[in-house]
């Protein structure tokens, strides 16, 4: 089993295989009390087509609007959905799931297999957000409407957790089929066949969904929930401790996350997950394409001061490649460098850099989207990278913005991201394989990728170990990332709430509020 190490996460995490779940019917509260679930999200969905592009606004609304083949609950757990079982053939180059009878979609149409197998055929022709996810399937069959036969290439170990993640859900063919996804009048009207229906989107103010009195599962007991956009951190907390806010979905602000550990009227839940925070450079600008550079910011960052001025205790400096959360993956031979100005000054040298009348041996802009604390971790970097000579501008954000540029167009020198590396080992890929959906870095190490798709192929530990050492090896080589902390997180709940994910974590998934109740 996994190592519990000291740092939490805001998301999700590596999984289990769980094949089957009672179904039981809540009872909807009646119309005098009805129960409106207030949440607050940082900002606007770009769009609710959920597996065209990553949108970390909209991901927690598709949870409630949509369904996958299989769903990751929030202690990192894989949970039915849309498929009550599944089961791999002998060679396990087959995977068979058997659907739910009876789903419907929100506008009454019957769900079948064909919307799965047009869902991901679709989004592994057209290279959709995730379609790195699915390199080992060869081909979807549908022997009736309740049945969905995966066929593999190769074996894959990890195909089940890829499923259950970001990406994957799916989509009502009727709805999209001959359609241009990009502009589908259902990208901004979802219609999806989960707990909760869309009701409307008031831009900067707030999205409604209503329970779904028809969905296949257990019946909701929220009448709405209203995902109310407060983008400032501060302004969103406040609307949390006077109760116009039930639960905090942008986070504690890091100064007040053990506010709640004594106080009765919550709940304090500890989130562990393979969440980290990391540099990333570009290799194809002048300065970043030498590793010498690239090392020397690794080693010029003071990951320690930026863990102890902005982490509040919560979570720990990182220190492999790999996150200790993977089990037992992580190889501590190759590690993060110690912070050492000195030797970060000679390697830059090495590259060919003479200091200025200044001390400067170039200038550079550090990309960064406003996010919590970024702009203070931003600005600690600044003046350490200011000590090894490096004269770094920061150049702040919105994050629409720095998905365009930074994610989709590459336009950048260094920036700052966090991200889930999970649910499997395997979700390393994400970040530094060559076609790796979150690879914004344009690196590419071909004996890399092997090793990554290696280990895919066998369900030996030790062997899978030995491939994940090999990665983790190159990548301290090459330092296509400087991996800084290993996020963390509290989750205070109210104690008149019920059912949130947390308490109901072999139900919902990390973001599902089927079963949440207002108890007041």
């Amino acid at each position: 089993m996994r190592k519990v190490f000291l740092f939490l996460s805001l998301l999700l995490s590596t999984a289990l295989l769980i094949s089957g779940c009672q179904t039981q019917t809540n009872t909807p509260s009646d119309e005098e009390n009805e129960q409106v679930f207030v949440f607050s999200l940082a900002g606007d969905p770009a769009t609710y087509h959920p597996d065209l592009k990553t949108d970390d606004f909209a991901y927690i609304i598709n949870q409630n609007v949509f369904n996958r083949l299989v769903k990751l609950g929030p202690n990192d757990n894989v949970l039915p959905d849309l498929a009550e079982s599944w089961e791999f053939s002998n060679n396990d180059k087959t995977l068979t799931f058997h659907l739910h009878d009876g789903v419907k979609w929100h506008d009454g149409e019957p769900f079948t297999s064909a919307d799965v197998k047009w869902t991901y055929d679709t989004l592994m022709a057209e290279k959709w957000a995730k379609s790195d996810n699915f390199t080992t399937v060869e081909s979807i069959e549908c022997p009736d409407d309740n049945t969905v036969v995966m066929n593999l290439k190769d074996t894959d170990v990890s195909i089940i957790t890829k499923l259950s993640w970001y990406g994957t859900f799916i989509m009502p063919k009727h709805l999209y089929e001959g359609t241009d996804q990009t502009r589908n009048e259902y990208n901004q009207h979802p219609v999806g066949t989960g707990p909760f229906k869309f009701v409307e989107h008031k831009k900067g103010v707030s999205i409604t969904l209503e329970r779904n009195d028809e969905y296949w599962g257990d019946t909701p007991i929220l009448d709405k929930i209203i995902f109310s956009i407060i983008p400032d951190e501060m302004t969103a907390y406040q609307a949390f401790l006077q109760d116009e806010v039930d639960y905090l979905g942008t986070g504690v602000p890091s100064t007040n996350t053990n506010d709640f550990d004594d106080n009765p009227d919550y709940e304090v839940y500890l989130q562990l997950s393979m969440n980290r925070l990391y540099l990333a450079f570009n290799f194809e600008d002048e300065h970043f394409s030498k590793p010498e550079v690239r090392k020397a910011v690794a080693m010029g960052v003071d990951r320690q001061m930026i863990y102890d001025r902005v982490a509040n205790g919560v979570g720990g400096v990182a220190e492999t490649f790999i996150s200790p959360m993977a089990e037992d993956f992580a190889d501590d031979r190759y590690t993060m460098p110690e912070h050492n100005v000195e030797q970060a000054r000679k390697l830059l040298e090495q590259a060919g850099y003479t200091a200025n009348a200044d001390g400067y041996y170039f200038s550079m802009e550090f990309s960064v989207f406003e996010n919590g604390n970024y702009k203070e971790i931003a600005e600690i970097i600044q003046q350490n990278l200011k000590e090894i000579g490096i004269d770094m501008r920061i150049n702040m954000m919105d994050y629409a913005i720095w998905t365009e540029k930074v994610k989709q167009n590459k336009e950048y020198q260094m920036t700052m991201s966090a991200g889930y590396q999970g649910p499997d080992v395997s979700g390393i890929a994400g970040r530094v394989s060559t076609h790796g959906s979150n690879n914004f870095m344009n690196f590419s190490n071909a004996r890399l990728d092997e090793c990554l798709e290696e280990a895919l192929k066998t369900s030996d530990h030790e062997t899978r170990k030995a491939y994940y050492s090999e990665v983790q090896k190159i990548m301290s080589e090459e330092m296509p990332m400087a991996i800084l902390l290993d996020n963390g997180v509290k989750t205070p709940i109210k104690k008149y709430l019920s059912g949130v994910p947390l308490q109901v974590p072999d139900k919902a998934a990390s973001g599902e509020f089927t079963y949440t109740q207002i108890n007041k």
